[in-house]
């Protein structure tokens, strides 16, 4: 019965979330849900293509306003260290943050929080192709 419960307890692991290395953001992006310090947002259009260390985001804000941002990323040690290069609004030209995005066990989506000026935001982020296909799907996002 021990054992059972190790193999279970290992399984489990590999099988759910993983933090981030290399790679994993390469690919195009939709994020499903958000929250702005701890709350649900109505509005949840963003849309982000990655590769090679470079990002494209653009999304619609809860106001109705469209933003984007162009941003360069690089990993360490399963932190993701984000620089604004380029954004609809000039004051972010510049501007770093770091996040730490937990993987499902497929790599097809993540969870991540970040504070940006003393704002709590979190997003799930999913893969584009799996509005075809089937992936992970964190089932506990936003309790």
């Amino acid at each position: 019965m021990k054992n059972i419960f190790f193999l279970i307890l290992y399984v489990s692991m590999f099988s759910f979330s993983h933090s981030a290395k290399e790679g994993d953001l390469d690919g195009a992006w939709r994020a499903i849900e958000a929250f702005i310090n701890g709350e649900r947002q109505e509005v949840v259009d963003g849309l982000m293509v990655a590769t090679e260390g470079y990002m494209s985001i653009n999304w619609t804000a809860a106001d109705g306003n469209k933003y984007f941002n162009y941003s360069s990323y690089e990993f360490d040690g399963g932190m993701v260290n984000v620089e604004i290069l380029n954004h609809s609004l000039d004051q972010y030209i510049g501007a770093k943050f770091s996040h730490k995005p937990d993987f499902m066990g497929d790599k097809k989506s993540y969870i991540t929080t970040f504070v940006w000026d003393e704002v709590e935001y979190t997003h799930r982020w999913e893969k584009m192709s799996c509005a075809t296909e089937r992936c992970a799907r964190s089932s506990n996002f936003g309790k």
